[in-house]
C-alpha cells in the first residue's frame, strides 16, 4: 500500500464531519450486485429511490447522475478551502477541454458534452487563445496550448498532441502536490496505471519501443528502465514478472487475462487506486477524507453508469458486475 503523510489540517474538521454522514449512505457492493441483476432502467431507479439518488427525483438514469454529480461536487468545492487543491482537481478538466478545443480548432465538431463548463473558462476564450490572442487562461494551460499547435504543424495527429497535453498537465499537478503527501501518493499511483496499461496496449498492438517512451508520464514510481524490461520480455512473462513491483503486486488476475480483454485488469487498477482513497477514512482530520470521499463517490456514479450501460447493450449481469470496481 502507497504510504503518505497524513496533513491533520484542523481547518478540514467540520467537513470531514459532513463527510462520514455522506459515507454511511454509499452504495455497497450487495446493492451493486442486486443492481446488476435489474432488467430495465425504471428498475435501477426505483431500487435507487431509497438512495441520496432518489432525492434527485429523475425520470431517467442519465439526469440522475448529471444532477447528482452537481450537487457532490458543489460539496467538494464549497469545503475544499484551499485554492492549491482546487487547482490540482480543476486541472484535469481543463485538460480535457484544451483537447476538445483544439480539436475544434482543427476543423472537427467535437461532442459539445464533452466541453466542462463547470470552473472552466469558456469555449470562446479557448478559440481566443488558440487564434494568438492574449487572454487569461492559466500559464499551464497556455504553454500546453502552444507546445500542441507547433507540433501539429510538424505533425497532424491527434494522439501526439494528447500526449502533448497529457505531460504537462502532470508536471502542473505534481507542482500543486508539493507539501501535501497524499496527493503526490495519489497522483504517482495514477500515473503508474496510466504508463502500465499504455505499454500493454502499445507492446500488444506490436507497436515501437519508442512509441511508449513517447507517451511515457513522468513522476511514477516506476521507472522507465522497469517498462522497457518488461516490453522485451513479451506478454507470456507479464503475469508473472510485472507483479514482482510491488505497485503491481496484486494484478495478477488482470495481466493474465490482458491478451483476451483488458477490462479485468482496467477493474483491478481501479480497485487499488480505490484501496489507497479508502485509508483517508481512517482520518479525523486534514483534507484527505474530503478529497477521498469525492473521488470515491465519482466511481460510484461510474459504476452506476457502467451497469446502466450494460443492460442497454444486453449484457449479463456477471459481465456487468465484471467491470464494476468494488470498494467494499
Amino acid at each position: 500500500m502507497v504510504a503518505y503523510t497524513p496533513s491533520e489540517d484542523t481547518r478540514y474538521a467540520f467537513a470531514v464531519g459532513r463527510v462520514r454522514a455522506r459515507e454511511a449512505l454509499m452504495l455497497t457492493r450487495s446493492q451493486f450486485d442486486r443492481l446488476a441483476d435489474m432488467r430495465s432502467e425504471t428498475q435501477i431507479l426505483s431500487a435507487l429511490a431509497d438512495s441520496p439518488y432518489g432525492e434527485v427525483r429523475a425520470t431517467d438514469i442519465d439526469t440522475m447522475l448529471t444532477t447528482a454529480a452537481a450537487e457532490e461536487e458543489a460539496f467538494f468545492s464549497r469545503y475544499l478551502i484551499e485554492e492549491t487543491l482546487a487547482g490540482f482537481f480543476r486541472a484535469p478538466d481543463l485538460a480535457g477541454n484544451l483537447k476538445w478545443a483544439l480539436r475544434k480548432h482543427y476543423g472537427a465538431e467535437p461532442d459539445e458534452n464533452l466541453f466542462i463548463q463547470e470552473g472552466s473558462p469558456s469555449q470562446t476564450e479557448f478559440a481566443r487563445m488558440l487564434s494568438g490572442e492574449v487572454t487569461l487562461l492559466p500559464d499551464w494551460l497556455s504553454q500546453a496550448a502552444g507546445e500542441a499547435v507547433a507540433a501539429y504543424y510538424e505533425n497532424p495527429d491527434p494522439a501526439s498532441i494528447d500526449i502533448i497535453i497529457d505531460k504537462i498537465l502532470v508536471e502542473h499537478q505534481h507542482g500543486l502536490s508539493e507539501g501535501y503527501s497524499f496527493l503526490t501518493c495519489l497522483l504517482s499511483l495514477a500515473v503508474d496505471s496510466v504508463n502500465l496499461l499504455t505499454l500493454l496496449r502499445l507492446r500488444i498492438a506490436d507497436e515501437d519501443w519508442e512509441s511508449f517512451e513517447k507517451a511515457f508520464l513522468p513522476h511514477g514510481e516506476v521507472k522507465v528502465e522497469r517498462f522497457k524490461a518488461w516490453w522485451d520480455a513479451g506478454p507470456q512473462t507479464w503475469a508473472t514478472e510485472i507483479v514482482k513491483t510491488d505497485r503491481f503486486s496484486r494484478l495478477t488476475e488482470g495481466l493474465r487475462e490482458v491478451a483476451d480483454s483488458f477490462l479485468p485488469l482496467e477493474r483491478q487498477v481501479k480497485e487499488q487506486e480505490i484501496e489507497f482513497l479508502l485509508t483517508a477514512r481512517r482520518l479525523t482530520f486534514g483534507y484527505e477524507p474530503l478529497v477521498g470521499y469525492a473521488l470515491l463517490k465519482r466511481e460510484e456514479r461510474l459504476n452506476i453508469g457502467r451497469v446502466a450501460a450494460g443492460l442497454r447493450y444486453g449484457l449479463q449481469p456477471e459481465t456487468i458486475r465484471g467491470s464494476i470496481a468494488w470498494y467494499y
